[in-house]
């Protein structure tokens, strides 16, 4: 499924938002390349001036890393600075370009992987536009530009995951999800409530994360209504994609003032 990403960031005297007049449109928000060692991967990408302005365009790389609290927000670093950077890998043309108004261009690029590849390398290819015609009423100059994610990993990556860490509060239940692999997971978590005879309570979503390996993430598990006292079982289920899930169940005792206790934990 193509993610479409667009990040507009307005420059002038430090970081201040105005209005945007002058729009920029990629097609492709996300490559996922799953290469071997060695590997040539060419490709374009498609850019869209949705302005009635011509667009001097200037493109270039940067690194990125998901922050905590893992929710999609990201540190945008220099060109080779991040740990799993992947730009020295990647080439692309033209470097600069000008758009006429409502026009578009295709840029190539090309992922030249090592002969070895053992972990995940990311990084985001920017489409720039900056210009003194673009100003705003303030006086500001305009400055816009979209990015796409590049996700290069090993066809034989490692996604290996554990949910850990089972804590109760007054809301819910929290666990922690664990990435034990080589690659970025973006696990998509949901869960359900049982009663002793197998009768399904309460189905909820604890949305997605974004966890580099060897982080951690919370997950909260928000009770919708209050639970009578009883045992149940408490089913995580973290879909990985691609096939793969963390399946976690947890046995929950709730006692008459609706403390909850967390008791048997299994894979």
């Amino acid at each position: 499924m193509i993610t479409k990403f667009i990040f507009l960031m307005f420059c002038a005297m430090g970081m201040i938002t105005v209005e945007a007049h002058a729009q920029l449109f990629l097609e492709d928000g996300k490559k996922i390349l799953s290469v071997s060692g060695g590997e040539h991967t060419n490709g374009s990408l498609l850019i869209h001036n949705t302005s009635a302005q011509p667009a001097d365009i200037k493109v270039y790389w940067e690194d990125f890393e998901y922050k905590a609290p893992y929710d999609g927000s990201k540190n945008f670093l220099p060109a080779g600075t991040a740990p799993a950077s992947a730009s020295q890998w990647v080439t692309f043309s033209p470097p600069t370009f000008t758009m006429p108004a409502f026009g578009q261009q295709r840029v190539d690029y090309t992922v030249a992987v090592p002969s070895q590849i053992q972990e995940g390398h990311y990084g985001v290819l920017f489409f720039e536009r900056s210009s003194d015609a673009l100003k705003s009423q303030e006086g500001l100059t305009l400055v816009t530009r979209v990015g796409c994610l590049f996700f290069v990993e090993p066809k034989d990556k490692s996604k290996k995951a554990v949910i850990q860490d089972i804590g109760s509060k007054a809301e819910g239940i929290t666990v922690g999800f664990v990435n034990q692999g080589n690659v970025i997971l973006i696990p998509h978590t949901t869960y359900y409530i049982m009663q002793k005879d197998g009768l399904v309570l309460l189905r909820g979503d604890a949305g997605k994360r974004y966890v580099p390996p060897g982080a951690s993430a919370v997950l909260e598990i928000l009770l919708k209504k209050k639970l009578d006292p009883g045992q149940y079982t408490l089913v995580v289920n973290s879909d990985l994609e691609e096939g793969d899930v963390v399946v976690k169940e947890i046995g929950l005792a709730v006692d008459v003032s609706g403390q909850k206790t967390i008791e048997n934990v299994q894979d």
